[in-house]
This record gives C-alpha cells, sequence and structure tokens, in this order.
C-alpha cells in the first residue's frame, strides 16, 4: 500500500496538477471526500478530473497504517 500512495504521489508532482483528494471507501459502493460529501467513486473521480486534482481511493483501515 505505501508504495503505491508512493507511486500515486510521484505522478501527481510529475503532471503539475491542481493537487489532489483523499476519498475514503465507504459501505454500499460510495466514497467519502475531503470535506464530508458521499458519492460514488466514478462521480468523485469525475468531479476531480474536472478540478485538475488527482483522486486517491483508500479504506479506513489504510488511512490507519
Amino acid at each position: 500500500m505505501r508504495r503505491d500512495l508512493e507511486h500515486r504521489l510521484r505522478a501527481v508532482e510529475r503532471k503539475g496538477s491542481g493537487g489532489f483528494e483523499i476519498w475514503i471507501y465507504q459501505r454500499g459502493g460510495i466514497v467519502r471526500g475531503p470535506h464530508g460529501e458521499q458519492m460514488t467513486r466514478e462521480e468523485a473521480e469525475s468531479r476531480c478530473r474536472a478540478a485538475g486534482k488527482f483522486a486517491h481511493f483508500c479504506s479506513e483501515t489504510d488511512m490507519r497504517l
């Protein structure tokens, strides 16, 4: 997991994107965003892409590592 996160963050740096957002998986295929918003992963990806941001998805367990 850690190596994957490092790889993704380096990709963000190379792209020169507008930053990144961390989204956490919830039950029923829903993800929770950095400001508490809830939507499907596809909606979150689309929203981040439109804002020029990189979306990183992980579980609550991964966040505790």
